[in-house]
């Protein structure tokens, strides 16, 4: 028998495999950005929920994935996460502690004793780390309590949800600019949008025409510390409330 947690894992882990987030998904799907979160995955009891038939076929429609398939797959108990590692159980930090030495290893994976363990409501990839949020300086933008699933290795692109993490310095929560010198936009200085994680822009000064309403400048960015050893830039894939 099915368990509403292996759907919702072997639809985490196909959307991982395509570098989609829980919100990238239902967004693609043109479905409400919140419809996959893990917030909204479990009843008033605390027990997950079937994803509604309509809105799973969506998903599978960007996903290139046929129900049939999905549904034998899971049947047969081979899952949609063969040869792709996934755990529901990460390291994770409050934001105000992730500074300091030793919190990475020479690769930038999470390591050492300060670390905590958590559970989370749904599979992320192997390697991934959580940031518990305990300010309320990143609202509107990001909720106090709400918890950040971040992935070490993945490639950075413009406008990309990001921790900056230094070892002399608070971590910086915001966008990557990818200029030269590269920068993070933190998030008290950018303007939320309709949606629960709100991706606003960043103004490109080499594109005039790119400029947009709410895009903040390039000026207020926090450069990256160049040649500072334990300073790390990842990759928020999920955010949880």
């Amino acid at each position: 028998m099915i368990r509403p947690e292996e759907l919702w894992q072997a639809l985490d882990a196909l959307a991982l495999e395509r570098g989609l987030t829980p919100s990238g998904l239902a967004r693609a799907a043109g479905l409400d950005a919140t419809t996959f979160n893990p917030s909204r995955r479990a009843g008033a009891d605390g027990a997950l929920r079937w994803p509604a038939m309509s809105s799973l076929l969506r998903a599978l429609a960007v996903l290139q994935t046929p129900l049939g398939v999905f549904a034998t797959q899971l049947e047969g108990g081979l899952g949609m996460t063969e040869g792709l590692q996934t755990a529901r159980r990460t390291r994770s930090l409050p934001l105000s502690r992730l500074k300091g030495h030793g919190l990475f290893d020479l690769s930038g994976h999470a390591t050492g004793m300060e670390w905590e363990d958590a559970v989370l409501p749904g599979a992320v990839p192997q390697g991934a780390y959580a940031v518990r949020v305990d300010t309320d300086r990143l609202e509107p933008v990001m909720r106090d309590g709400s918890s950040l699933i971040v992935m070490p290795d993945l490639h950075l692109r413009w406008s990309d949800r990001v921790v900056m993490c230094r070892p002399d310095a608070e971590a910086v929560v915001g966008l990557w600019d990818s200029l030269d010198p590269p920068g993070v936009v933190p998030f008290n200085l950018v303007s939320p949008v309709s949606e629960a994680v709100p991706h606003a822009s960043v103004a490109d000064p080499s594109d005039p025409d790119q400029k947009a309403d709410g895009a903040v400048s390039v000026d207020q960015r926090i450069l990256v510390p160049q040649g500072v050893e334990g300073v790390w830039v990842h990759r928020i894939i999920m955010v949880t409330v």
